[in-house]
C-alpha cells in the first residue's frame, strides 16, 4: 500500500508520544514492505507558512510544513491554520500529477494542521483514518482539563464556556462563551464524520466523544505499540541498596501531575528516592509558571533532577539508569506511551487511575494504580518500593508482558487501512 500519515509534529523537532508513535509506525510499515510519505508541521524558521520542505527522502519520504501560528487572531484560527488546508491541498495535487495515489491517509493530530485537511482528503478522493489522541477536537486545551485544574467528564457548553473565558480572553472578548463553546463543538462533530475510521488507542477515551454525539459503532480501539524489541534488552532494575530511582518522563505542565509527585517525595526521609524528570518545558496555554512552581516547593539538597527533553535515541539509556518510573497524570490521558515504554524495559510504574494509564497495569502486580492527586498515597507507594527491593523486582519481571510492539500495533491499523480503502476502489 502507499500511505500517507499526518501529524502535527515529528522526531527529532517535537518529541512529544504521538509524535514518537508515528514515527515508530511509519517504520513498522515500511519494514512489512509498505510505500509511506510522512506529511508534519514544523516551526522552519525562515520559510513561510505554507510552504514545504522535504526532508528526508526514500522510504519513508518526510516532507515539513511550516507553520507558527502567526497572526493568529480567533479561536477559530486556532483550528482553521489558515493557510496549511491550502498547503496540503497542493501537496496532494502535486503527487496526483506525479502520478502518485495513496491508498489511505492516516491523520494522527491537526493541531498547527488544520481541521480542514479532513476536508481536503475528502475531495481529494483519499480515504482516511483518524487516530483521536486527545480531546483537542472539540476541546482547545485539548485535554479535558479545566482552567480550574480539574478533569473533566463531559464537554458541556456551559462548563467549557468559562473554561474557554478564562484561558483565551483575548480572543473570545465580550462574545457569548456557551455559544462559542458549542460553535467548537458542532465543527468537531462535523469534522468526525468525515474520515471512514476513528481509532482510539483505549476504551476509556471514548466516553467524551459518545457524549459529544458521535457513534459509538464509528470507533475502532486500537492499542498503540512501543519498540519492545530494543527496550527488552535492558538489564532489570538494580537490586539495592540505596536510594529508590524514580523518574519522570513527558512535558512538564499542570495536567500531568509532577507536582503531586514532587510533594509526595517531599513527604519522605530524606535518601529514600531519587528522582530524575525528562521532558519539555512549555508554557501551558499562556502560563509559563508551572515549572518554576514546581521545583520552587523542593527543599535545599532534595535529590531531585531536571534534565530538560530528550531525544528517542536516548530512550534506552534513560530507562535503564531507573528502577521505577511515575506517571502522575490528572487528566484522562487516552494511553499513556512512555508508561509503556517503561513496562517493555522491565521498569515497574505508579500510574493514576484516570485515563488509559490505569488499563497499563494490574495493580499490584506490574506496579501500582494510585489516586490522582493524593499525595498521601504517592508518598505511601514510593516508600513501600523503596523499602522492599524484593517487590521492585517481582514487579519487573512482570512488567514486559503489558507492553506490546509496534509490529502487532501496525498489523491491527493495516486490516483499518485495508477496509478503508476497498470503500473507493
Amino acid at each position: 500500500m502507499r500511505i500517507l500519515l499526518l501529524c502535527h509534529g515529528l522526531p527529532p523537532d517535537s518529541v512529544g508520544g504521538v509524535e514518537q508513535h508515528v514515527d515508530g509506525l511509519a517504520r513498522a510499515l515500511v519494514a512489512a514492505g509498505h510505500v509511506v510519505d510522512l506529511y508534519a508541521r514544523a516551526s522552519l524558521p525562515g520559510v513561510a507558512q505554507g510552504e514545504r520542505r522535504v526532508t528526508a527522502t526514500g522510504n519513508p519520504t518526510v516532507v515539513r510544513v511550516a507553520y507558527r501560528w502567526e497572526t493568529v487572531r480567533t479561536l477559530d484560527e486556532i483550528y482553521s491554520s489558515p493557510p496549511m488546508a491550502t498547503a496540503l491541498a497542493d501537496f496532494l495535487a502535486e503527487r496526483a500529477a506525479a502520478g502518485v495515489r495513496y491508498d489511505v491517509a492516516h491523520v494522527h493530530h491537526l493541531t498547527g494542521m488544520a481541521t480542514g485537511s479532513l476536508q481536503v482528503l475528502q475531495a481529494a478522493g483519499v480515504p482516511t483514518v483518524l487516530t483521536l489522541h486527545d480531546y483537542w477536537l472539540f476541546c482547545p486545551r485539548g485535554q479535558m482539563f479545566h482552567q480550574r485544574g480539574h478533569a473533566c467528564e463531559t464537554a458541556t457548553p456551559a462548563r467549557c464556556g468559562e473554561c474557554l473565558q478564562a484561558t483565551f480572553p483575548f480572543w473570545l472578548g465580550d462574545q457569548d462563551r456557551e455559544s462559542k463553546a458549542a460553535a467548537v463543538q458542532q465543527r468537531a462533530l462535523a469534522e468526525l464524520a468525515l474520515p471512514h475510521t476513528l481509532v482510539v488507542p483505549s476504551e476509556r477515551a471514548l466516553p467524551p466523544f459518545v457524549a459529544l454525539g458521535v457513534p459509538r459503532d464509528r470507533f475502532v480501539v486500537v492499542e498503540n505499540g512501543v519498540d519492545v524489541e530494543r527496550l527488552r534488552q535492558l538489564p532489570p532494575p538494580a537490586a539495592g541498596p540505596g536510594q529508590l530511582r524514580l523518574a519522570y518522563f513527558g512535558t512538564v505542565m499542570p495536567s500531568k501531575g509532577l507536582h503531586v509527585l514532587l510533594d509526595a517525595l517531599s513527604r519522605l526521609p530524606r535518601g529514600t528516592a531519587t528522582l530524575a524528570i525528562h521532558g519539555n518545558v512549555v508554557p501551558y496555554h499562556g502560563d509559563e509558571s508551572y515549572a518554576t512552581r514546581c521545583f520552587a516547593r523542593l527543599a535545599p539538597g532534595a535529590a531531585v533532577h531536571y534534565h530538560g527533553p530528550y531525544g528517542l535515541d536516548e530512550l534506552p539509556r534513560l530507562l535503564a539508569e531507573i528502577d521505577v518510573l511515575a506517571a502522575p497524570a490528572l487528566w484522562h490521558e487516552a494511553f499513556g506511551l512512555t508508561v509503556r515504554e517503561a513496562l517493555a524495559a522491565s521498569r515497574p510504574v505508579l500510574v493514576s487511575r484516570i485515563g488509559g494509564l490505569q488499563d497499563a497495569v494490574r495493580d499490584g502486580e506490574q506496579g501500582f494504580v494510585l489516586p490522582p492527586g493524593d499525595v498521601a498515597a504517592w508518598a505511601q507507594a514510593i516508600d513501600r518500593l523503596a523499602r522492599d527491593r524484593g517487590l521492585v523486582r517481582r514487579l519487573a519481571a512482570a512488567a514486559p508482558a503489558r507492553a506490546r510492539g509496534f509490529a502487532a500495533m501496525t498489523a491491527d491499523l493495516l486490516a483499518i487501512y485495508e477496509r478503508a480503502a476497498a470503500r473507493r476502489t
